[in-house]
């Protein structure tokens, strides 16, 4: 139970202090070539490109004692800050507003609500996201065998690279009263891990341009049931704005 509202509204805040944590998340993973142009493009400031290979990440969250069960879409893309190697989050969807409100208000997650869509039928996947009637992103395949040992080493070390995001929040009047570029370390402890192969399809979307960074593609698909804990994020740099100060 939340003792102390630390978000808003204070009569009835939406979620409690970090660490959020869930057991038995179901996870698809797939990667892929991120189109580089797009990509130099849509970096913030202080975030610099590296090569390697994307990820889209669907999951599926259970029940918490406090947290209702949501979806979530994610896409990201390698990247630097300083020394700091981690994953940049261009593109993220949720189902629910108890998903949306604290990755926003807390690290910065560039969160939209949208229909995302998890379903496992035997060895076969199907997930999408929707959104303004439009299925933006959908990843189907098969699932094959057990992950290799060696590929979940590497898919281990994926994991554990910070999420980073570019934390913008404006105040009442307009001006920007909080610009950072945050990261979170989340912490995945695998239960169980399958690969096999799937394929991605995004559709155009000016109010959604997955598409322009994601091409059509064929490839692994990594499969996992997992615990996943949230804690708080940090922050790698702060921005001061020169109109900040005048």
């Amino acid at each position: 139970m939340m003792s102390l509202p630390i978000s808003m509204p204070w009569s009835s805040p939406v979620f409690p202090k970090p660490p959020h944590a869930w057991k038995g998340v179901q996870v698809v993973v797939f990667p892929f070539v991120p189109r580089p142009d797009v990509l130099r493009r849509i970096l913030p400031p202080g975030i610099e490109a590296v090569d390697g290979p994307g990820m889209i990440t669907l999951l599926s969250y259970p029940q918490t004692e406090i947290i209702h069960p949501f979806k979530e879409c994610v896409v990201m893309v390698p990247v630097r800050v300083g020394k700091t190697l981690g994953n940049y989050v261009p593109h993220i969807y949720v189902t629910t507003d108890e998903a949306l409100i604290p990755g926003r208000e807390i690290a910065g997650f560039p969160k939209l609500i949208a229909d995302v869509r998890w379903e496992r039928d035997g060895n076969h996947f199907q997930g999408s996201a929707t959104r303004w009637g439009k299925k933006i992103l959908s990843l189907e395949g098969t699932v094959d065998a057990p992950l290799p040992a060696e590929m979940a080493a590497a898919q281990g070390d994926a994991a554990r690279k910070p999420a980073i995001n570019y934390k913008l929040i404006p105040g009442p009047a307009g001006e920007i009263e909080i610009e950072e570029i945050t990261a979170v370390d989340i912490d995945v402890q695998t239960r169980s891990a399958e690969i096999g192969r799937g394929r991605v399809h995004c559709e155009a979307s000016a109010d959604d341009p997955v598409a322009e960074l994601v091409p059509d593609s064929e490839g692994p698909m990594i499969v996992l049931l997992s615990d996943n804990t949230i804690p708080a994020g940090r922050v790698l740099e702060r921005i001061e704005r020169k109109e900040r100060a005048a």
